[in-house]
């Protein structure tokens, strides 16, 4: 007996529903590369505050080695001021402050930057007017500095001794301050003296000498 042709159609769907399909496989090869690991970061370690020294005693000029962050004591001696008169006061008069040894046992080699610390009672509002810098000059075993002169009728033009050394004052914190040359220092000798009251006939120095390296 013969199939219609519709028979055959029907069967070969039914074939095609029922049968599976194969599997397809996608094969996809990656070349690994090893990726360098970013290390963190170190940060930056600060650097300690510096703490600046404080002078041990009040009223004392102390010189400070930067270096070594430290404070160095100075040549605690006295002055006295005399006044000197020449020919009955006809060639003038002066005061000086004169004070034993040609030169004192507190040295420095510094030429420039050369900075001092002092601390005060807390009373004290002007430190330049009270304290001064001078430079002495050795006299006969003695230093030697003019404070005032006055020439007389007949003029006598004696050289003075020494000069008087400006400086300015900063405060570094309370009752505390920071005193820096306004110029570069000479070799020679020096000396605070606190001169609060003028009355005095006797006055408290402290004193230093500069000596230059013959590298300068």
């Amino acid at each position: 007996m013969l199939l219609p042709a519709s028979f055959f159609c029907l069967e070969a769907q039914a074939q095609t529903k029922t049968g599976k399909s194969k599997p397809k496989y996608d094969t996809i090869i990656r070349l690994h590369v090893d990726k360098p690991v970013k290390k963190p970061s170190a940060k930056p370690i600060p650097k300690p505050e510096l703490v600046l020294p404080v002078p041990e005693f009040i009223n004392q000029p102390y010189y400070y080695d930067k270096e070594g962050n430290k404070l160095i004591k100075l040549e605690n001696g006295t002055a006295l001021m005399v006044t000197k008169k020449k020919t009955l006061g006809l060639k003038g008069a002066k005061q000086f402050l004169s004070m034993d040894a040609t030169s004192s046992k507190i040295r420095f080699t510094a030429k420039k930057e050369i900075v001092f610390f002092i601390k005060t009672s807390g009373d004290v509002i002007d430190l330049t007017s009270y304290i001064k810098l001078y430079n002495f000059i050795p006299v006969e075993q003695k230093r030697e500095v003019t404070i005032n002169a006055k020439e007389g009728m007949l003029n006598d033009k004696e050289e003075q001794r020494g000069k008087l050394i400006s400086f300015s004052v900063k405060m570094i914190s309370k009752d505390n301050y920071m005193i820096q040359l306004t110029e570069q220092l000479e070799a020679g000798e020096y000396g605070f003296v606190w001169m609060k009251n003028m009355e005095l006939k006797e006055f408290s120095v402290f004193a230093f000498g500069i000596d230059w390296k013959s590298s300068d």
